[in-house]
């Protein structure tokens, strides 16, 4: 038995749906159209975003319904074909941005990903030249002091600084060193009447001392202007890690990825304008259809009047 209460209908009323059911033509006006085709889209909006906006992707369902919305408005379907080229084109755009959000988001992730690369790369190479310009530095401190007398402790501490495998460069210095510190033990500088050291007639191992002193300096001097040279090349290098020339360089796509991303939205491109083509030719098409028919009926009205 049927749950629905059925209406006694009489033959009058019968007569008069008949008669009100053939006057009905629809929404007349265009703003009526208009307002009919939107009820029409927007009842599928939502199932529609649910499908197209992935929540996974951190896209709006609302955002994709206010989209479609727009195209309504501004387009102004009719209900049937161009209703769905409508919602057609609304997908193209939507992906297309999509497809904007992927690009942008694989450009992000290679800048970070070179900016750690590069930064991992030059972090520990700046720290290693700077730690070994350090560490010739401490030598020339040594040799400026008043009683640069260094003890065979003090030498082997020197030499220790650099670690396990210092530059060759480098330990072309170790013997120089080590024959300053030899030569200065053999000749310390004496002490005047007051028991302080002062400016005496040199004796022969104290000239070897000086001779051995000049030599360290000048190889010392010559090694450590190149390691402040590298030093500041690679602090310079290191600034323009984060520079925007370069983070647009990394952003640059070199991947498959990339470039498929950039495919699938000229595709997006393609299909959104062949859409849009074909909804303006059948928006068009009435209008043309009866400029066609009013054509025809005036050719065959002239050729009645000519024969």
């Amino acid at each position: 038995m049927s749950l629905i209460r059925k209406q006694n209908l009489t033959e009058k009323n019968l007569a008069a749906k008949r008669s009100n059911g053939g006057q009905a033509r629809g929404a007349a006006t265009p703003a009526g159209k208009a307002r009919s085709a939107a009820a029409r889209l927007r009842h599928g909006f939502y199932s529609q975003a649910r499908d197209e906006a992935l929540v996974a992707l951190g896209e709006d369902p609302k955002q994709y319904a206010r989209l479609l919305k727009s195209l309504v408005d501004d387009l102004q379907p009719r209900a049937g074909l161009e209703n769905e080229l409508v919602l057609r084109m609304g997908r193209a755009l939507w992906r297309m941005q999509r497809a904007e959000r992927m690009q942008d988001g694989l450009a992000v992730k290679r800048a970070q990903s070179g900016l750690q690369l590069e930064e991992l790369v030059a972090g520990p190479r700046m720290i290693r030249i700077n730690d070994i310009y350090e560490a010739l530095c401490d030598i020339g401190r040594m040799l400026d002091r008043d009683d640069s007398t260094p003890g065979p402790g003090e030498i082997e501490a020197l030499v220790g600084a650099f670690g396990d495998a210092p530059p060759a460069e480098v330990q072309e210095l170790f013997p120089l060193l080590r024959s300053y510190g030899e030569a200065a033990s053999k000749a310390p500088r004496p002490a005047n009447e007051t028991g302080e050291a002062g400016p005496i007639p040199l004796s022969d191992p104290e000239q070897r001392r000086e001779a051995a002193r000049q030599q360290l300096e000048a190889a010392l001097h010559e090694v450590s202007i190149r390691y402040r040279m590298s030093l500041d090349m690679v602090m310079e290098e290191c600034g323009k890690v984060r520079s925007p020339q370069n983070i647009a360089a990394l952003m640059a796509p070199r991947d498959e990825n990339a470039l498929l991303m950039q495919r699938m939205e000229d595709s997006n491109l393609r299909q959104l304008w062949r859409l849009t083509k074909m909804f303006l030719m059948v928006k068009h098409a009435p209008a043309e259809a009866e400029g066609h028919e009013s054509s025809s009926d005036g050719d065959y009205v002239y050729e009645k009047i000519s024969s």
